[in-house]
């Protein structure tokens, strides 16, 4: 295989794996914008709200869980050891996958959309009860 082939076929897997395109509409809004410096606002304000809205669905779903509780089954219980497995795959998904290959620039706000996405989408997941998963 040449050099020129190699370099191609680099560069077409470079496009289509890039995490420039967000499936959240807020996060493509920050990544639209112009500058840099405006991204990485934006991103920061997208990533805490984010996070605030995760945590206040958590809070709700397991404080609910906590009322089923019964001697033989913990549903909270079961509930904390999910959002912890969660977090695990959530933190390797976005600090692994796209902050492995060095911090360059840009690479701050891949990674906080990235969480915001996440974050997002575990929300979601949280407002549908367990038993209609």
């Amino acid at each position: 295989m040449t050099m020129r082939a190699r370099l191609g076929g680099l560069v077409t897997a470079m496009v289509f794996a890039s995490p420039a395109v967000a499936t959240n509409a807020a996060v493509q809004a920050c990544l639209d914008r112009s500058r840099g410096g405006e991204q990485k606002s934006c991103m920061e304000a997208i990533h805490r709200a984010a996070r605030a809205e995760l945590d206040a669905a958590y809070r709700g779903v397991l404080e609910a869980a906590r009322k089923l509780d019964k001697d033989s089954f913990s549903e909270s219980s079961a509930i904390e050891a999910s959002q912890k497995a969660w977090e695990a795959y959530r933190d390797a998904e976005c600090g692994g996958r796209i902050g492995g290959g060095g911090w360059g620039s840009g690479t701050a706000v891949m990674v906080m959309g990235c969480y915001a996405e996440k974050n997002y989408e575990r929300v979601q997941e949280l407002k549908v009860p367990f038993d209609q998963r």
